[in-house]
C-alpha cells in the first residue's frame, strides 16, 4: 500500500511539473515574441511600474530557468519551490491591484490575456496550491519543507508590498519618464464645430466659454458649457489707429481685455456692453505675452533692454501705471531668450501663476505678486534645452539654426492641476500610439507630483492645437472642432 501511495505521489509530482513546466515556458515565450507591449503593460502597474526594465527582463531569465530546472529531475525540488514562490508573489501581486491599488491596469498578455484580474486571481492561486503540494509531496523532510514554504511566503508577501510602496512614490515625486494610463481617466462628452482654423479660448465665467479669432480680431463666439447655444458679439474700441500685428482677448469675466504687445496697447472693457477703453498706451513696454490675474493687474513678459533676455512683469492698472518685473522667475541656460521661451497660464481657484518652458523639463509656480512658491518638474529627462542659436553680425539677431527639441507644447490649469501636451515619448510607449494622439500629462501642482497621462485622438490626422480646463472637464481644439472631454474625479485629485 505504501509503494502505491509513494508511486501516486510521484506520478503527481511528475503531473504538476510538467503542467509548471508548460506554464512558464509558455509564458515566456508569449512575453518574448511581444516584449515591447509586455514592458509597456508593465510600464502601466501601479506596483512596478517604477521598475519595468529590470523585472521584465529577470521576469523572462526566471521563468524558463525554473523550466529548466523542472525538467532535470536532481533539481526539481528547488524548482518547486521557486516556482511556489513565484506563483504566490504573482498572486499577492493581484490580491494587492485589486484592493489596494488607486486603479486597475489593463491585463497581462499571453495565457492570460482573455482572463479577468478575478480570473487571474483564481488561476494563479490553483498553481500555487500545487506547487506547494508537489513540493512536500517530493520532500524527504516534509516538516522543514513546511517551513520553508511558509518562509517563502512571508518574503515573497513583503517584496511585492515594498515595490508597491516605493513604485507609488517613484512614480508621483521620481518618475524615471513611465507615463501612466488609465482607464476612464477622460471622456468624451460633446463636440462643436468653430468654423474655421484660427478660434482660440480667450475666457470663461464658468457658464459660458468664450472664444477669439485671429483672423477677425474684435469678433468673439461664445459656448455654453455643453457646447450647444452659441453668441457672436463684436468689440468695439475708443481708438483704432494702432498698427496692430497680433491682437489677443483675454476674457475674465466681468471684464475683456484686449492686448497687442507690439504696438504696445492694452483695453479695458466690460462684456455687458463689449465696448473697450484704452487703459495702456507706453512705448516703453511692449510685450510678448500677458496674463490676466487680477481685474487692475496683469502679467507680462518682455525683453530686458540690454540683455534681451525675456522677463516676466506686472502691469498694475490704478491711478496711473505702475510696472514690476520680476528677473530672478526665468533662469537661462543657453541665450536667455529662446532657452526661457514658454507658456503662462493663471489658477484663478488657486491664486497661482505658472509659466511652463517649451524645451526644457521645468515649469515655474508663483504667486499673483510673481513670489516664487517653487519650480516643478515634467517627467521628462530634458533638464537643459535642446537649441543651437545662430547669431547674424549683419543685423545683430538670434535665430534658432536647427529644428528645436520641444518638450512641452500646450498647458492648461485648472485649481492646481497643470495639465501639459507633451512632445517626447516615453519609456515603454507604443510608437503607434504617437502616430494616432497627442499625449497630455496631469500633475498636482500643490504637492509637486505626477498624477497621470490621456491620450486626445487626432480627428483626420490633425493633431490637438490648444487645450483648457473648465471645472472638472478638459476641452481640446483639435482642427476647426471643440471637444469636451470629463475628467475623473477620482484619479485627478488635487487635494
Amino acid at each position: 500500500m505504501k509503494i502505491k501511495v509513494t508511486n501516486l505521489k510521484s506520478i503527481l509530482v511528475e503531473i504538476i511539473s510538467i503542467l509548471l513546466m508548460v506554464l512558464f515556458v509558455y509564458s515566456a515565450l508569449s512575453k518574448l515574441l511581444e516584449f515591447q507591449n509586455f514592458q509597456a503593460q508593465l510600464g502601466q502597474s501601479p506596483l512596478i511600474s517604477a521598475y519595468t526594465g529590470f523585472i521584465s527582463y529577470s521576469v523572462l531569465i526566471v521563468e524558463f530557468l525554473i523550466a529548466l530546472l523542472l525538467a532535470i529531475p536532481k533539481s526539481r525540488y528547488i524548482a518547486l519551490l521557486t516556482s511556489f514562490g513565484l506563483m504566490l508573489m504573482f498572486t499577492a501581486y493581484i490580491v494587492v491591484i485589486l484592493n489596494y491599488s488607486s486603479f486597475v491596469p489593463c491585463s497581462c498578455g499571453g495565457i492570460l490575456e482573455e482572463m479577468g484580474w478575478k480570473e487571474h486571481l483564481i488561476f494563479n492561486i490553483a498553481f500555487t496550491i500545487l506547487a506547494a503540494i508537489a513540493s512536500v509531496f517530493m520532500a524527504t523532510n516534509k516538516s522543514k519543507t513546511i517551513l520553508r514554504l511558509i518562509v517563502i511566503a512571508v518574503i515573497g508577501s513583503t517584496v511585492i508590498v515594498i515595490l508597491y510602496l516605493y513604485s507609488e512614490h517613484t512614480m508621483h515625486r521620481e518618475n524615471p519618464f513611465i507615463r501612466r494610463f488609465i482607464q476612464g481617466t477622460a471622456t468624451q462628452t460633446a463636440e462643436a464645430e468653430l468654423t474655421n482654423n484660427s478660434k482660440y479660448y480667450a475666457g470663461t465665467d464658468g457658464k459660458t466659454i468664450y472664444f477669439g479669432d485671429s483672423q477677425a480680431p474684435l469678433h468673439i463666439i461664445a459656448y455654453d458649457t455643453i457646447l450647444k447655444e452659441k453668441h457672436h458679439y463684436k468689440i468695439q474700441l475708443e481708438r483704432e489707429n494702432f498698427p496692430f500685428v497680433s491682437v489677443q482677448v483675454r476674457i475674465a469675466p466681468p471684464y475683456f481685455y484686449l492686448m497687442d504687445g507690439t504696438v504696445p496697447v492694452i483695453y479695458k472693457g466690460k462684456i455687458s456692453d463689449w465696448k473697450a477703453k484704452l487703459v495702456m498706451y507706453d512705448n516703453n513696454y511692449y510685450f510678448s505675452k500677458a496674463e490676466i490675474i487680477a481685474p487692475d493687474k496683469i502679467v507680462f513678459r518682455a525683453q530686458q533692454l540690454k540683455t534681451l533676455y525675456n522677463i516676466l512683469g506686472t502691469f498694475t492698472f490704478k491711478d496711473s501705471l505702475q510696472v514690476q518685473f520680476a528677473p530672478q522667475l526665468l533662469q537661462k541656460q543657453i541665450d536667455g531668450f529662446f532657452d526661457t521661451d514658454g507658456m503662462m497660464q493663471f489658477d484663478r481657484q488657486s491664486q497661482k501663476f505658472i509659466y511652463t518652458y517649451y524645451y526644457r523639463n521645468q515649469f515655474i509656480v508663483a504667486d499673483n505678486n510673481l513670489n516664487l512658491i517653487h519650480r516643478g518638474n515634467t517627467i521628462d529627462t530634458t533638464t537643459k534645452a535642446k537649441l543651437k542659436i545662430a547669431h547674424i553680425k549683419e543685423t545683430g539677431q538670434r535665430k534658432i539654426a536647427s529644428l528645436p527639441a520641444t518638450v512641452n507644447q500646450l498647458t492648461a490649469i485648472s485649481n492646481n492641476l497643470l495639465f501639459v501636451n507633451s512632445k517626447l515619448i516615453g519609456r515603454y510607449e507604443p510608437k503607434e500610439m504617437w502616430k494616432q494622439a497627442s499625449i497630455v500629462d496631469v500633475y498636482n501642482i500643490k504637492k509637486n507630483t505626477y498624477l497621470s497621462s490621456i491620450y486626445i485622438y487626432d480627428i483626420n490626422k490633425t493633431k490637438l492645437k490648444e487645450m483648457f480646463v473648465v471645472d472638472n472637464y478638459l476641452y481640446a481644439i483639435i482642427g476647426h472642432r471643440l471637444h469636451k472631454f470629463q475628467l475623473s474625479k477620482k484619479h485627478f485629485n488635487n487635494k
